[in-house]
């Protein structure tokens, strides 16, 4: 290939990525707002199932079990957004818009929430559901913080933080 080409080649790659980094290729909604979807998912399948709290927390527990990850990995995203913001008045101003984004799907499905958590405290199938996950939860936590490097991580980092 001679030089002109790779040349246009290299041109054209840094317009498509300085084009994606500007948001004119954005591949849809911002991960907070993706994130707060998520949310609104899970409060619709609570709402619908106030009167079923079992099957409420069978169908939390299998949309948990598919968009884990994805949660997480949109709150890593929506972070990691806000922090590539050198400017700090912008940066503060896209963390609030994410706060806002975030919170509102928890407002208004507040009333939705504490109708089914009533319902699964109040039937013993779903309650002992909950309270399974949350004790295999807890032991999963303890597994995997229970090695030495990740307990002691905070402070690895913490050190390396004051030798800079």
């Amino acid at each position: 290939m001679k030089l002109t080409g790779w040349l246009t080649g290299a041109l054209v790659a840094g317009g498509v990525v300085i084009t994606m980094r500007s948001g004119c290729l954005s591949k849809g909604p911002a991960p907070d707002e993706r994130f707060a979807s998520r949310l609104d998912d899970m409060c619709e399948i609570a709402r619908k199932n106030v009167d079923k709290p079992e099957r409420g927390v069978r169908t939390l527990g299998s949309y948990l079990d598919k968009h884990t990850g994805d949660l997480l990995g949109e709150w890593g995203d929506t972070i990691a957004a806000i922090e590539r913001i050198p400017d700090d008045a912008k940066h503060d101003a896209r963390a609030r818009l994410a706060r806002d984004r975030m919170r509102k799907p928890v407002l208004a499905c507040a009333n939705d929430w504490a109708a089914f958590n009533r319902a699964v405290e109040n039937d013993p199938a779903a309650k002992a559901l909950v309270e399974r996950f949350a004790e295999r939860l807890q032991r999963t936590f303890e597994i995997i913080g229970s090695g030495s490097a990740l307990r002691d991580l905070p402070s690895a980092l913490d050190r390396a933080i004051d030798k800079l």
